[in-house]
């Protein structure tokens, strides 16, 4: 039964890839991406785990089945989003735009810089405490002034804002290429890619995704052994990247299956045997984790404001460092199978975020731009990484967004339009013009 669920997810996945492959640019949505991440993430994990004698196979059948529901919630949620109303548009000046990106990468890159001369015992530890974390926490508005300069250059070049860009892309590549960081690659890309889909109707070609999926799996079976080559040491090693037998890492998956997939089929089995539920209070704790410093408050008054929720896991299980649970876990954590209803919902928002960018928005451009990484990550970390980024948007790059909006008239006959894949071109509008900037639609 277990590789009757196995053979059904993947197939359930890969089908959903091909299909949003088959149609430019559609592989920039949500539900692709979902589908994306169960075929280079979830199902290569699956094989060593059903064949483990220590994993029963009514544990991998729990997780298999809970984990297609989910994925047809994302396909469902997306498509409800993208049928729902636009809300009112803003009209942005391009100059103020521009202003605030250089204001928000400086900003950041100064937390960068602070982060990369903290002692190694605090920067190259496997989970980050303290200051390493208060300085990655501000680092992350060096993204948004990134994500703004490149909408805007993809609009109308410009000196100013390829110069925000340059800028930008020295922390990214030190990132990506020095520290072996694969949501910075990932984020890095698909911002440049959905602004000029957005602003230009520019896809990337498709031989170009099915790339960069295999690029995942190289990245997943080798990222561990490349960090600590490149960074986890404090020095880096390139002879010792050459030396990283990729053939070998992929036999030992296989053969095993994974950290955070054993964590999931684990988890959801030890919950559904004692029905412990935190019923959505976890996502509380995080907020409170992420957004609560200590430093500032004190270590006592922070975990004050936390509430206690039941181990998702059983006495004595331990995880190994840097792996998680998955999103499914806490999925079903909060209410069992109804559980999926979470990702129906991320589906939904992350569906109306998009088709009102489509339709020319530039705030929601940005919004979805900021919320791929994040969205992937309900998937393969938490649900909450989605709540946790839209609230540091709305806390650092909302207020640049409204320092650079310019009145604009209501457009109340767009807001009632919806987005499809076959009215796009029909209900495309300009994003920019150079005395008032750039314009939502």
């Amino acid at each position: 039964m277990a590789w009757f669920f196995f053979a059904l997810t993947t197939a359930f996945s890969i089908v959903l890839v091909v299909y949003n492959l088959l149609v430019r640019g559609r592989y920039f949505h949500f539900s692709f991406l979902a589908a994306a991440i169960f075929v280079v993430f979830v199902t290569p994990q699956m094989p060593g785990i059903i064949n483990s004698r220590f994993i029963g196979e009514d544990a991998v059948v729990k997780t298999l089945f809970f984990s297609i529901l989910c994925l047809a919630m994302c396909v469902i949620g997306w498509g409800w989003g993208m049928r729902g109303q636009s809300i009112r548009d803003l009209r942005f000046s391009e100059s103020r735009l521009l202003a605030g990106a250089a204001v928000l990468s400086l900003s950041g890159a100064y937390f960068f810089y602070q982060f990369d001369h903290l002692p190694d015992e605090e920067r190259l530890r496997g989970i980050l405490t303290g200051a390493a974390v208060s300085y990655l926490f501000f680092a992350k508005l060096l993204a948004y002034g990134f994500a703004i300069a490149v909408l805007c250059y993809a609009r109308r070049p410009s000196y100013l804002a390829l110069s925000i860009i340059l800028f930008d892309t020295m922390f990214y590549l030190e990132r990506i290429v020095i520290a072996g960081r694969r949501g910075d690659a990932a984020e890095f890309c698909l911002i440049i890619g959905l602004a000029y889909w957005f602003q230009r109707r520019w896809a990337v070609p498709r031989y170009a995704v099915v790339a960069s999926l295999m690029f995942a799996v190289i990245a997943m079976i080798g990222a561990g052994q490349y960090r600590d080559a490149t960074f986890n040491n404090g020095t880096t090693n390139w002879s010792a990247v050459l030396d990283i037998d990729l053939k070998e890492n992929w036999n030992q998956l296989i053969a095993q299956g994974g950290a955070e997939m054993t964590n999931a089929v684990t988890a959801i089995n030890n919950i559904d045997e004692h029905k412990g539920f935190d019923y959505g209070i976890e996502h509380w704790n995080s907020i409170v984790f992420a957004f609560v410093p200590a430093q500032l408050v004190g270590t006592p008054f922070k975990k004050s404001l936390a509430i206690p929720v039941p181990s998702v896991f059983q006495l004595g299980y331990e995880t190994s460092v840097g792996s998680t649970s998955t999103g499914m876990t806490d999925a079903f954590a909060s209410f069992w199978y109804f559980g999926c209803v979470k990702f129906l919902i991320i589906a939904w928002i992350m569906g109306w975020i998009y088709a009102a960018a489509m339709r020319g928005n530039t705030a929601m451009q940005l919004v979805y731009m900021m919320s791929v990484v994040p969205s992937m990550l309900t998937i393969t970390h938490f649900t909450n990484e989605i709540v946790i980024a839209w609230i540091h948007l709305a806390a650092f790059m909302f207020p640049a967004l409204y320092f650079a909006r310019v009145p604009s008239p209501p457009d109340p006959a767009n807001s009632r339009v919806p987005y499809d894949d076959e009215t796009q071109d029909i209900l495309d509008r300009p994003g920019i013009d150079r005395d008032h900037g750039l314009a939502g639609g």
